[in-house]
């Protein structure tokens, strides 16, 4: 005979079976065979295993770069502007070319000499930068 706490019988409710596995730290999941204590793998300090000593290291540095940034209006002037994309690469440590017309950000040649945003939205991103002089100073 299948007996409930309180003789709640055929409620038809698994809540407390579910409520006291919960208790236990046991996952959700089927009817539980050979677990003891709440399952799962144990931390090795638990079964009586020496810790390992750990090694305390400082974060290094925050490494800051250069931006620089050149606008256009198409893929195409910017492909016309290579000379001038070469020397402003060499100036700064990351260029970022900024064209408004849509296109592909993994023009081949266009990436050589720095990073691409193409579309109207980095257009008015990178503006917007300009304008509160986040080129001028170095960044992470």
């Amino acid at each position: 005979m299948n007996r409930r706490p309180n003789n709640q019988q055929g409620s038809g409710s698994h809540g407390d079976r579910n409520r006291n596995r919960r208790r236990r730290g046991g996952g959700g999941g089927g009817g539980g065979g050979n677990q003891q204590g709440g399952g799962g793998p144990r931390h090795p300090r638990q079964q009586g295993e020496a810790a390992q000593p750990v090694e305390i290291t400082r974060k290094a540095p925050p490494v800051l770069k250069r931006y620089g940034v050149v606008f256009y209006d198409n893929h195409a002037q910017a492909r016309e502007d290579a000379a001038n994309l070469q020397e402003k690469a060499k100036a700064v440590d990351q260029l970022n070319i900024v064209i408004r017309a849509e296109g592909n950000m993994d023009d081949p040649e266009l990436v050589k000499f720095g990073k691409v945003f193409a579309g109207e939205a980095w257009h008015l991103i990178h503006r917007r930068r300009v304008e509160d002089k986040w080129y001028d100073e170095p960044h992470e």
